[in-house]
């Protein structure tokens, strides 16, 4: 198969601007975890196509706002997540859960305002949606339903993030790539023999048995791992029962830039690729294992597999990381597009998706 993308893609600034403004404003986003939003003014802020955003419990529900003030245009809330009231650090406006202001310092000061012209000042609201413990916003106002993007894989992501316990680890770093670089890098396991040597490739992953569902797609490989053999055996009696539970290894892309995995149904990998520049991202994972209803406290050997666990992860993603950095050098110094394997089929169907955003094309 020819690759469908042409290596300018990849580095073009105005490239990256068409990007913004005919990909990432019109999909859904993932942007966190129910558990993130648990108490009144928790809060996690992102940025959608350069665009700051806000979502926040507010007084009991979960809302997307613009995350700039309507008095002098500050940004609100000024860290990744953390509690507080959702008011303005600068002057101190404040506002309710229907982003209009509620309390204005020094308010007398002002011309009295009507009931209208604080409607007026409303801080932009975008579309919240989720997927069982997942949080998606969208900046598109005509966006289809969340159930309807995510497709076939809904009911699977809704019962893979219920089974979710402890968040192990957040893993975020910098990348000097392109952000399709990097999800193209997650999308096969051609390359996993020689980058991932000493850790993936020690797993034996491999097949082709993909499947794909408009914009996303998934893969499914056997392990070397047997869940009920060997040292692996406590682990998986430890994690027993639990409600998702499958064979091997589960990959999924939920287009364009959300990953999601899990191995043997106790471990869970939730990875966000985020564009900053055309040739800079923004990489960062969580790591989950699985519910569990053992009441006894975490022996050492869950303790060490919990711990082996985030420090393999952590090495593959720095491999990756380094070679992605490798590509991105070399994209500037070619005009050919490349070419796909068999084994590379996931990359070939997120190109053409990623092309039809680009063309106008539903």
């Amino acid at each position: 198969m020819n690759s469908n993308i042409p290596a300018i893609h990849y580095h073009d600034n105005d490239i990256f601007t068409q990007e913004n403004e005919m990909l990432f404003n019109k999909v859904w986003h993932f942007v966190g975890f129910k558990s993130d939003f648990e108490n009144d003014n928790d809060f996690v802020t992102v940025k959608i196509s350069g665009t700051p955003i806000v979502i926040q419990n507010v007084r009991g529900t979960i809302k997307a706002f613009l995350n700039v003030c309507s008095h002098r245009f500050s940004i609100i809330q000024q860290e990744k997540s953390g509690n507080r009231p959702l008011m303005c650090p600068y002057h101190g406006w404040a506002y309710d859960k229907e982003g209009i202001p509620s309390g204005i310092p020094k308010k007398p000061l002002f011309k009295k305002f009507t009931k209208e012209e604080l409607c007026e000042m409303k801080l932009k609201e975008f579309q919240v949606s989720f997927c069982g413990n997942l949080c998606f916003v969208t900046l598109n106002e005509n966006m289809e339903p969340l159930e309807d993007f995510i497709g076939i894989f809904y009911k699977e992501l809704k019962e893979m993030s219920l089974s979710l316990g402890d968040r192990i680890d957040v893993n975020s770093m910098e990348i000097t790539a392109n952000w399709k670089v990097i999800v193209e890098n997650t999308l096969e396991s051609y390359h996993v023999g020689l980058i991932h040597a000493e850790t993936l490739a020690k797993l034996e992953p491999s097949g082709l048995e993909f499947e794909f569902d408009k914009n996303n797609s998934s893969w499914t490989s056997d392990l070397n791992i047997v869940k009920d053999k060997g040292g692996y055996k406590k682990i998986n009696t430890y994690f027993s029962p639990r409600n998702y539970d499958i064979e091997g290894y589960k990959h999924i892309l939920i287009f364009p830039n959300l990953l999601i995995s899990s191995t043997h149904g106790i471990s869970f990998n939730y990875s966000v690729i985020e564009p900053i520049t055309s040739d800079v991202s923004r990489f960062t994972s969580h790591v989950f294992t699985t519910k569990t209803e053992n009441p006894n406290e975490k022996s050492i050997l869950i303790k060490a597999f919990e711990e082996s666990l985030t420090n393999f992860n952590r090495q593959v993603f720095d491999e990756d990381k380094a070679v992605c950095q490798l590509v991105q050098q070399g994209v500037r110094h070619t005009n050919l597009s490349g070419k796909l394997s068999d084994e590379e089929e996931r990359v070939h169907h997120f190109q053409k998706t990623y092309l039809k955003f680009l063309q106008h094309e539903s």
